[in-house]
């Protein structure tokens, strides 16, 4: 208001100026006016102006700010500091450290050994990783992929019992007819294994099939089909200590993995053990079966009594990687051999997986086949094909996600027990005389995840004291991945004081 006043006063003076100006300039010549007009435009102007400037700058001065602050000073952090590169810092940080604990663990192994470890498809470290390895169980990785690839995820096997019922009467042979379901079970086989069945076929069902149609008798044999693979039994370099015990005999219907119950021994033929179990099953329902068991080929002709199907293929496949199930890896082998290129065969079986890996663009040299389930002793593959595979497969793929977990089931299951990676990482095991491997995913927050492979190969690495330490900073290296700086901790030191 006080500025305002001032204004009307100087417009005033303004106007009385320019009218004693125009008195003047009727007296005079032009060349005096032009002259009289500079000065007094001189006179007016400067002072008017500065005053102008003057009120401007009061009129911003008139209401004070409501909740002023004093500002911060500037910061002191020189211009070079890593803490002006606060994600750059943390990401290097974290891979430092796992690094710096790895470097414990590549000390501990043996000359015949690879390490590879890949955080968010950067790799952390690479030690021989295409250095060429007896994998063991490990090598139930390509099994599982290409087995998922190329049988499907949904697909399921079907065991079939054919036979001419009439009445409460089965006229001549029942057939058994196998098609390859490694899981095909009593109820109470489970029970016996040291790694029970997960998702277990009931051959029983098919005997509550018989009885709910209201047999009592069959007037043949009990037969068992096993055509639909080939008869080799065991892969030709096993040797006498993997045959029947570690896997084996092979065939396209087996009845607890070839065994008999009251019986010590194998039969040669898992298609005869079948037929003989399956026998002992109905008269234990109380059905009279009239002949001893058989082994043949069925009629396409003859009726279907009933049909029992497995757990779905990633099922089955799942149940294999944890377990580390043997004859369900080698039967896999011949179905994608069957299923992948026509012959159910082994042979056939891993040309389809190792064209696989070609066509999926995984490192294959060095790579040699000679099984599905790793028992072989040249088996060969590189730490860097396994990591390149999980990698393929993702953090929540379905090879990943069957894998035994740490602590808590299969081959794990008493592995791991606390500390790092316990009850969350998730591993395949391989274990040979001098071999010794481990291969997986390790979880990280944020959805993030660390694949890695470890193979070692050598004189008492399977050894309980050489490997466990070795794993259990492997362990203890990934769980470090977790591990980030606290980005508040990366502001500036400290503020200049304000002057």
């Amino acid at each position: 208001m006080v500025w305002s006043r001032q204004l009307v006063k100087i417009r005033q003076i303004f106007l009385r100026l320019v009218s004693r100006f125009s008195d003047i300039a009727d007296r005079l010549s032009l060349g005096r006016l032009v002259v009289a007009l500079f000065v007094l435009t001189t006179i007016v102007a400067v002072p008017l102006l500065s005053v102008w400037q003057v009120a401007l700058a009061a009129g911003n001065e008139v209401r004070p700010l409501a909740n002023q602050r004093e500002l911060p000073g500037a910061v002191v952090t020189p211009i070079l500091s890593v803490r002006r590169i606060p994600q750059t810092l943390v990401e290097s940080n974290s891979a430092g450290r796992v690094q710096r604990k790895l470097a414990q663990v590549v000390e501990a192994l043996p000359a015949d050994s690879c390490l590879s470890v890949v955080t968010d498809s950067k790799t952390i470290i690479s030690i021989g990783a295409d250095k060429p390895l007896i994998p063991g169980s490990n090598l139930k990785l390509l099994t599982a992929a290409v087995a998922l690839d190329v049988l499907g995820p949904d697909a399921r096997y079907s065991t079939k019992l054919l036979g001419l019922v009439s009445g409460s009467v089965v006229r001549g042979d029942l057939w058994l007819v196998g098609s390859g379901d490694p899981l095909l079970v009593t109820r109470g086989y489970p029970l016996t294994e040291k790694y029970p069945t997960i998702t277990p076929t009931d051959v029983e069902t098919l005997v509550d099939a018989l009885v709910a149609q209201g047999v009592t008798s069959v007037e043949g044999a009990v037969v068992a089909d096993e055509s639909l693979y080939d008869q080799e039994r065991y892969v030709p370099s096993w040797g006498d200590g993997i045959r029947s015990v570690e896997a084996g005999p092979l065939g396209a219907l087996m009845i607890n993995d070839g065994s008999v119950s009251g019986t010590p021994l194998k039969p040669s033929n898992p298609a005869l053990g079948a037929a003989a179990e399956f026998t002992k099953l109905l008269v234990a329902r109380g059905i009279a079966v009239r002949d001893a068991p058989e082994v043949g080929k069925a009629s396409s002709d003859t009726p279907t009594v009933a049909t029992l199907e497995s757990a779905p293929m990633r099922e089955i496949v799942a149940e294999m990687l944890i377990n580390s199930d043997n004859n369900t890896a080698e039967l896999l082998v011949k179905e994608i051999g069957r299923v992948g290129g026509g012959v159910a065969t082994r042979i056939t079986g891993l040309n389809v997986i190792a064209s696989k890996i070609a066509q999926w663009g995984l490192p294959g040299e060095g790579v040699a086949l000679l099984d599905g389930s790793g028992l072989d002793r040249a088996n060969y593959v590189t730490c860097n094909l396994l990591t390149k595979l999980l990698e393929r497969d993702s953090q929540n793929g379905l090879v990943t996600t069957a894998l035994a977990t740490a602590g808590k089931s299969g081959t794990l299951r008493d592995i791991f027990l606390s500390g790092p990676g316990s009850g969350k990482m998730r591993a395949k095991t391989g274990t040979l005389n001098g071999v010794k491997s481990l291969s997986g995913m390790y979880p990280l927050e944020g959805d993030r995840s660390s694949v890695f492979a470890l193979i070692m190969n050598g004189t008492g690495v399977s050894t309980l004291s050489y490997y466990r330490p070795i794993w259990n900073n492997l362990a203890t290296a990934l769980e470090l991945g977790n591990q980030k700086l606290d980005v508040n901790k990366l502001l500036p030191l400290e503020t200049a004081p304000t002057p």
